[in-house]
Protein backbone atom coordinates (compact mmCIF):
# COMPACT_ATOMS: atom_id res chain seq x y z
CA UNK A 1 0.00 0.00 0.00
CA UNK A 2 1.29 3.52 -0.93
CA UNK A 3 2.49 5.58 1.98
CA UNK A 4 0.80 9.06 0.56
CA UNK A 5 -2.73 9.64 0.82
CA UNK A 6 -4.79 11.39 -2.24
CA UNK A 7 -7.76 13.05 -1.29
CA UNK A 8 -10.03 14.53 -4.18
CA UNK A 9 -12.77 16.20 -3.39
CA UNK A 10 -15.63 18.22 -5.39
CA UNK A 11 -17.35 20.97 -3.46
CA UNK A 12 -19.57 23.27 -5.85
CA UNK A 13 -17.71 22.36 -9.11
CA UNK A 14 -14.12 23.15 -6.86
CA UNK A 15 -11.32 20.65 -7.54
CA UNK A 16 -9.90 20.63 -4.16
CA UNK A 17 -6.40 18.51 -3.54
CA UNK A 18 -4.71 17.23 -0.61
CA UNK A 19 -1.83 15.01 -0.26
CA UNK A 20 -0.31 13.94 3.34
CA UNK A 21 3.34 13.59 1.70
CA UNK A 22 4.96 16.40 4.01
CA UNK A 23 6.62 17.83 0.75
CA UNK A 24 3.75 17.95 -1.54
CA UNK A 25 2.79 21.55 -0.60
CA UNK A 26 6.59 23.08 -2.08
CA UNK A 27 5.72 21.22 -5.35
CA UNK A 28 2.33 22.98 -5.28
CA UNK A 29 3.18 25.85 -4.22
CA UNK A 30 7.67 26.81 -4.34
CA UNK A 31 8.77 28.88 -1.94
CA UNK A 32 8.52 32.54 -2.58
CA UNK A 33 12.42 33.44 -5.07
CA UNK A 34 13.53 36.65 -3.16
CA UNK A 35 16.14 38.46 -5.30
CA UNK A 36 18.08 41.06 -4.26
CA UNK A 37 19.77 43.03 -7.10
CA UNK A 38 22.38 45.84 -6.28
CA UNK A 39 25.34 48.43 -7.75
CA UNK A 40 28.20 49.06 -5.73
CA UNK A 41 30.96 51.15 -6.08
CA UNK A 42 33.81 50.39 -4.26
CA UNK A 43 36.02 52.62 -3.15
CA UNK A 44 40.36 52.49 -3.17
CA UNK A 45 40.26 49.44 -5.43
CA UNK A 46 41.03 49.12 -9.13
CA UNK A 47 37.31 47.82 -9.72
CA UNK A 48 35.21 50.71 -10.36
CA UNK A 49 32.04 48.77 -10.19
CA UNK A 50 30.34 45.30 -8.94
CA UNK A 51 26.95 44.02 -9.99
CA UNK A 52 25.81 41.64 -7.56
CA UNK A 53 22.59 39.04 -7.77
CA UNK A 54 21.07 37.42 -4.51
CA UNK A 55 18.37 34.93 -4.40
CA UNK A 56 17.25 33.70 -1.01
CA UNK A 57 20.21 34.83 0.43
CA UNK A 58 22.61 33.05 -2.05
CA UNK A 59 25.36 34.78 -3.83
CA UNK A 60 23.98 33.77 -7.64
CA UNK A 61 26.32 36.30 -9.64
CA UNK A 62 28.83 39.24 -9.22
CA UNK A 63 30.09 40.83 -12.43
CA UNK A 64 33.18 43.77 -11.84
CA UNK A 65 33.91 46.26 -13.88
CA UNK A 66 37.76 47.39 -14.39
CA UNK A 67 40.45 46.19 -12.28
CA UNK A 68 42.50 42.78 -12.07
CA UNK A 69 39.83 40.52 -14.56
CA UNK A 70 41.38 37.35 -14.07
CA UNK A 71 40.88 37.46 -9.75
CA UNK A 72 37.44 39.17 -10.42
CA UNK A 73 36.53 36.15 -12.55
CA UNK A 74 37.95 33.85 -10.02
CA UNK A 75 36.77 35.31 -6.70
CA UNK A 76 32.90 35.47 -8.46
CA UNK A 77 33.00 31.71 -9.54
CA UNK A 78 33.80 30.96 -6.07
CA UNK A 79 31.37 32.53 -4.17
CA UNK A 80 28.82 31.28 -6.61
CA UNK A 81 26.03 29.92 -4.63
CA UNK A 82 27.32 30.73 -1.34
CA UNK A 83 25.07 32.00 0.99
CA UNK A 84 25.80 35.77 1.99
CA UNK A 85 27.55 35.04 5.71
CA UNK A 86 29.76 32.45 4.57
CA UNK A 87 31.00 35.06 1.48
CA UNK A 88 31.45 37.40 3.70
CA UNK A 89 33.56 35.74 6.17
CA UNK A 90 35.71 34.41 3.43
CA UNK A 91 36.13 38.00 2.08
CA UNK A 92 36.09 40.48 4.45
CA UNK A 93 39.13 41.86 5.60
CA UNK A 94 41.38 40.61 2.63
CA UNK A 95 44.05 43.49 1.98
CA UNK A 96 45.55 43.80 -1.12
CA UNK A 97 49.08 45.05 -1.35
CA UNK A 98 50.04 48.49 0.99
CA UNK A 99 46.19 48.99 0.72
CA UNK A 100 43.82 48.57 3.92
CA UNK A 101 41.45 46.82 1.38
CA UNK A 102 41.09 44.80 -1.63
CA UNK A 103 38.32 43.76 -4.25
CA UNK A 104 37.04 40.57 -2.46
CA UNK A 105 37.09 43.14 1.09
CA UNK A 106 34.52 45.54 -1.07
CA UNK A 107 33.00 43.22 -1.93
CA UNK A 108 32.19 41.25 1.88
CA UNK A 109 31.07 45.66 2.25
CA UNK A 110 28.65 45.44 -0.14
CA UNK A 111 27.26 41.67 0.49
CA UNK A 112 26.91 43.42 4.46
CA UNK A 113 24.92 46.11 2.58
CA UNK A 114 22.11 43.76 0.97
CA UNK A 115 21.56 42.06 4.13
CA UNK A 116 20.19 45.21 5.65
Amino acid sequence: MSKYAVILLIINGLLVFSCNNKNSSHELFPPKMITKDTTFYPEGVCCKQMDISVVNDTVQRVIFTKGCAGNAQGVARLIKGLPIDSAIARLEGICCGSKTTSCPDQLAKALKSMKK
